[in-house]
């Protein structure tokens, strides 16, 4: 199974940039301002186009579920763990807030990757990629090829979102913007022959999902959607959204008193 999953990861890594994908980056707050981040990869509408086909040996024909929860493995291998140098396993103990979650169903024509990290506060957030930088595990190795460079020499295909927005949280209000460095390097980068109607505008799309402990008073973006119980919002882009405005995901929210 561990092989399957590994080989699943790999393929969804190589095609992630080249076919139709949805990227999910939700945040989960807790009321004392602690919570859950992921960042997702959906590419079920490749596998509805019949694009996955790793392989035609029948264990990569298994559906899959899984959950890989590294507080369970760095317990698991704690023997091992304790013959490594100080500094590996400071490294491998970074892990112990983070969970990989992987679904290919071939009936239903889901392929579903997931990383979630369990943060103690809104800083704690920017330390998700620095945590899973140069781990020696493959499942994380594949994984953190989309948000990180290799080895600090190639540039990832995507950016570090804890890079790109300053996100802040607390009773009465919360804020998520696109920080200065990010919308300059977005001018400089923007694609001016982009139009709305071309078909690669909607070859990778965009979500961000904010979850909160409070009911919502106001939102200042006419891109949100409010979530029905009014305690989260999600706002959605493609490539050419993106490109036309680089603060389509600027929100500043006011939550109700109690």
């Amino acid at each position: 199974m561990k092989k399957f999953v590994i080989h699943i990861i790999s393929v969804l890594v190589t095609i992630v940039t080249f076919t139709s994908c949805e990227i999910v980056q939700e945040v989960k707050f807790e009321e004392n301002g602690s919570g859950t981040y992921s960042l997702g990869f959906d590419m079920s509408e490749m596998m509805k186009m019949g694009a996955n086909k790793p392989s035609e040996k029948e264990e990569y024909k298994k559906q899959i579920d899984t959950l890989i929860d590294f507080e369970e493995y760095i317990i698991e291998k704690k023997d091992s763990i304790q013959k490594l140098s100080k500094e590996e396993q400071k490294k491998i103990e970074n892990l112990k807030d983070f969970k990989l979650y992987l679904k290919s169903d071939t009936l239903t024509n889901q392929l579903v990757m997931k990383i979630a990290y369990d943060f103690k506060n809104i800083e704690d957030i920017k330390d998700f990629s620095k945590k899973l930088g140069n781990q020696n595990i493959k499942e994380l190795q594949l994984f953190t090829k989309q948000i990180q460079g290799n080895q600090g020499q190639q540039k990832s295909p995507l950016p570090d979102f804890n890079e790109v927005f300053e996100t802040k949280f607390s009773k009465t209000t919360f804020s998520s913007k696109i920080t200065q460095k990010s919308l300059e390097d977005a001018q400089k980068k923007k694609d001016t022959t982009m139009t709305k109607d071309n078909p690669m505008a909607n070859l990778i799309r965009f979500k961000q999902r904010f979850v909160f402990p409070y009911k919502i008073k106001k939102v200042s973006n006419e891109n949100v959607r409010i979530l029905p119980d009014f305690k989260g919002v999600e706002i959605e882009a493609n490539m050419y959204e993106m490109n036309n405005n680089p603060k389509f995901f600027d929100i500043a929210i006011e939550f109700e008193n109690e």
